[in-house]
Formats: C-alpha cells, structure tokens, sequence
C-alpha cells in the first residue's frame, strides 16, 4: 500500500536523492520491467495474466487496447494482470522468461515477432498457458499449451476496397504496405477483392515502403500514386502512414488508414481505418478461460464474426447514408459465410 507523506524537508531530500540515483545509474521503470502487476495486492489469489508488448509498450496504439483489454478483465474477471515491454524481437526470450519467474499462470504476447520465443517457451513451460494474438500463420505444430490466433484482417480490408471502390472517381486507388510479408498479403488481396467486388473497371496500384517507421518514404509513394491519378489511398504501414496521410490530405484525396491514424490523426480526408480489435479479443479469451471453455494446442482465426477485426466509425462527411448502408450489408454478408474473402494471390484468382 502506497501511504500520503507531508511535504516535510527531510520527504522532499528522500525523494530528491532517490530520482538522482536511478538517472545517475541509468535505471528506467520500462523495458523489461513488469509493470502494473496486481495480482498479489491485499493478499489475493488470483489467476496471473502476463502480457507482453513490443517497442513503445502501452502508449503504441497496437498493444494499448490488449492492455485495455486486460484492465477490464481485471476488474470483472477478477484476474491479477500485469504487462513487461520487449524492445526488440531478441527481448521476448527473457521477457516470458522474467514472467515464468514471476509465477504468472497466462503469458499473452501480440505480433508475429513473437512467435517463435513463445513457441520455444511453451515446449519447455507445460504448466503455463500461452496465448499468441496475431500470430500470423505458423508452419510448425502448436504445443499442447498454447493457442495461436490469427486474424482475418483480409476481411476488414475487404470492405475497405468496397468502400474505395465506392468513393473513387478516377478509377484509380492506391495501396501501400510496410512489407510483403504474409499479413500485408492478406490485406492486400483482401482489399483488392473488395474494390472488384464493388467496382470492376477500377485499377489498383501497390506500393511497397520496405518500412514501417519513415514518413519520407510513404510521401514519395503517396506523390508518385497521386501523380497516376489515384484518388483514394490505403495504407497499412504503420506510424510511417502519417507520410501518405499529410500528401494525401494537402491534395484533396481521400485516405484509408490504419489504428494508429484513428488515434492520433482525424484530418477530414480520413474515411475510416482498419481496426485490430485486440482488447475484446483479450477479454473474450480470458472469460472462456475462467469458464474452463477454452482450448489450447490449436491455432484458431478470428475475424469480423468474432469482432477481431472491422472498420472504425465511417466519416459520415464524406460517404453517404446509402454507401455506409452497402458496407454493413457486405459485412453481414461475410459474417454469415455467404462470400470467401481471399488471404493470397491463389484464392484472389479464383474469387
């Protein structure tokens, strides 16, 4: 418990002297640190729920909403929860490590880059859970303790490419990606099929940044695609998208953006982002696991059906009522099963 102090000279020389020695020895209260741990406040008993997030921890907009996720778990599942930061791929080995030590019964970790460390630690750790959100796709067996899931963010994309297929007047729209690895293919030809599946006469150009960090980067792509006439941009590039998105807005055209954009960018060109849905995930996860209906030793996709993907609010400025009306009907449409919406260049050719 944390107890109030006066202001008292000899408090405030404590305090003074304490932040000295931590700059001075270079201490720092992040990176592999646990952080917001709970579950032995008061003397509780509680399922211990590690969450381990990547460079730029809970402030990066991808691991925040997996942080909020677990806040709320916390308090309506009852779980004690906590979240250590690896700032690099080389980090997660001794992250999930600092979390086995700590007696933590669930480590959940987010991205592909963490696939292998939690694979390595599941085969060597039996009687620890692990949950692995946006994994990606995994070649090899999954452990008998662990549960890898994917997301089906071609859907999302999807119904990103009906709605450009919807807005544009050039007949011309732009994708960009950080990379060309496997869920920037899945984005791709998901939001490929959505604008055929909109509007056949319209031609795509893709862009590949090689980053997910250089602005510079996503504005020579943004001006060379706006020079060929597109009209609508979608990128999934990360904080670099902030690039595309200051082109995009300054020439009038209309921008498709990722999360981070939602949280941190609203110019009024912005139709809507590409939402991963990782705190209901979490939660949805974690209340299965304390019903003791959740499996582990498979690996599972989610998508629109499980609202681990979909689109943020529509700019109702920009899109009119009988466009945003089209877009649910697609969405219902996918949910129900009713269209297979292609994850890679095969599936694509033969939507």
């Amino acid at each position: 418990m944390i107890r109030k102090h006066s202001n008292s000279f000899w408090y405030k020389l404590i305090i003074g002297i304490t932040i000295s020695a931590l700059l001075l020895s270079g201490c720092s209260l992040g990176g592999g640190k646990i952080q917001g741990e709970t579950a032995t406040e008061a003397g509780q008993d509680l399922l211990k729920v590690g969450l381990v997030v990547g460079e730029g921890g809970v402030s990066n907009p991808y691991y925040q909403k997996a942080w909020e996720g677990l806040q709320k778990a916390e308090q309506e599942l009852e779980i004690g929860v906590a979240y250590i930061e690896a700032k690099t791929e080389k980090d997660y080995r001794s992250r999930l490590a600092e979390l086995r030590k700590q007696k933590y019964d669930v480590i959940i970790t987010i991205g592909q880059a963490a696939v292998p460390a939690v694979l390595e630690a599941a085969e060597n750790n039996t009687k620890i859970k692990y949950i692995c959100l946006d994994s990606g796709y995994i070649e090899s067996s999954i452990p008998s303790n662990l549960l890898a899931v994917s997301y089906k963010v071609e859907e999302a994309a999807f119904l990103a490419g009906y709605l450009a297929g919807k807005m544009t007047k050039s007949y011309v729209v732009g994708f960009v990606s950080g990379d060309n690895k496997e869920a920037a293919q899945r984005y791709y030809y998901g939001f490929k099929a959505g604008i055929k599946y909109s509007n056949n006469s319209v031609e795509t150009m893709k862009g590949l940044a090689g980053t997910f960090t250089k602005k510079s980067r996503l504005k020579e792509i943004a001006e060379r695609m706006i020079a060929g006439r597109a009209d609508v941009l979608f990128h999934v590039a990360g904080p670099a998208g902030e690039g595309l998105i200051e082109v995009a807005a300054r020439e009038g055209k209309h921008i498709i953006g990722s999360e981070i954009d939602q949280k941190h960018l609203a110019p009024e060109n912005v139709l809507t982002s590409v939402l991963l849905n990782n705190d209901q995930v979490i939660y949805d996860l974690l209340e299965l696991l304390k019903a003791n209906k959740l499996q582990f030793g498979k690996k599972v996709a989610f998508g629109l059906a499980e609202n681990a993907v979909d689109l943020a609010e529509i700019n109702e400025d920009k899109v009119s009522e009988y466009t945003i009306n089209q877009l649910r009907a697609q969405k219902e449409k996918i949910i129900a099963g009713d269209i297979a919406i292609p994850a890679n260049e095969n599936e694509y050719l033969s939507f």
